[in-house]
């Protein structure tokens, strides 16, 4: 069974959101451009694990594929 973990958004400009992962020990962090749908995972944490989480709107979930 794969591990969830929570992404909470701690920063954000409007433009860009800031997620870490809630689940300590995991230390996932990336960044949502909203203006071009992308993500920039500045540190994957634990791979294995379904990270999710949102801003309003808008709804991240999934994992990084090796």
């Amino acid at each position: 069974m794969t591990d969830e973990h929570l992404m909470m958004c701690v920063d954000s400009d409007g433009k860009q959101s800031l997620f870490e992962c809630t689940v300590t020990g995991c230390g996932r962090r990336l960044i949502f451009d909203h203006v071009d749908a992308r993500l920039v995972i500045l540190h994957p944490g634990q791979s294995t694990a379904r990270h999710h989480g949102s801003t309003g709107l808008v709804g991240l979930t999934g994992h990084l594929a090796p």
